[in-house]
């Protein structure tokens, strides 16, 4: 499985014509059109407050491309589009991620909070990465009442060698309790310290919100 993150640039002063239509969009548009996922607006990272995320899981690229597809014959989409792009004005960089086994579900709860934490490693390296966080996900995580999704980015600005962990929460603070858990436990402690054995550098925090 595959994740695709399409990302815009709206003016703020357009934020809450824009969210409107894109909640109008997932409700009434996507299921004419097979789409699912989310929208998401950024409130931490490169572009805070401004970038809004179309996040979705596709089985492959080729499903993806399919269903990129299907607006060309959806007359209710273009119309919907045609008013949507007087504010999504700004395109950024497509990013697509492997999301490693076991796959948990994506939570596409409205208000929910998702926080991506990156890293670098050696693309050497990557197979051995895969390992240690396929045995994070399955033994250490439960323990910490952790959970959520490790992906490898494919397509983006870190392409191969950047390994995501992304998580969803009720909210922040949610979050930054269950990150207060870390300190004491041993097993955790002995897996991070494998995991600083092959990753390099921890790319920047980004965190959205489920619109």
């Amino acid at each position: 499985m595959i994740e695709v993150r399409s990302s815009y640039l709206v003016k703020m002063k357009d934020r809450n014509q824009a969210t409107t239509l894109w909640r109008q969009a997932r409700d009434t548009i996507w299921p004419l059109l097979g789409w699912q996922g989310r929208i998401q607006q950024m409130l931490f990272g490169h572009a805070q407050q401004s970038l809004f995320v179309w996040s979705a899981e596709w089985e492959n690229m080729a499903a993806w491309e399919a269903g990129m597809a299907r607006p060309t014959q959806c007359q209710e989409y273009k119309d919907w589009a045609k008013e949507m792009n007087k504010f999504r004005v700004y395109g950024g960089e497509r990013e697509v991620f492997e999301i490693l086994e076991p796959r948990l579900p994506a939570d596409n709860t409205p208000g929910k909070v998702e926080v991506r934490s990156s890293y670098i490693v050696q693309i050497q390296n990557r197979k051995k990465a895969q390992e240690i966080l396929r045995r994070g996900q399955e033994m250490v995580w439960p323990l910490m009442g952790w959970s959520g999704q490790n992906q490898q980015m494919l397509h983006g600005k870190a392409s191969q060698s950047m390994f995501v962990w992304s998580s969803v929460w009720d909210n922040l603070a949610a979050w930054e309790q269950a990150q207060d858990k870390t300190p004491g436990s041993e097993e955790f402690k002995a897996w991070w310290r494998e995991w600083l054995e092959i990753a390099d550098f921890g790319g920047p925090r980004e965190v959205f919100r489920n619109l």
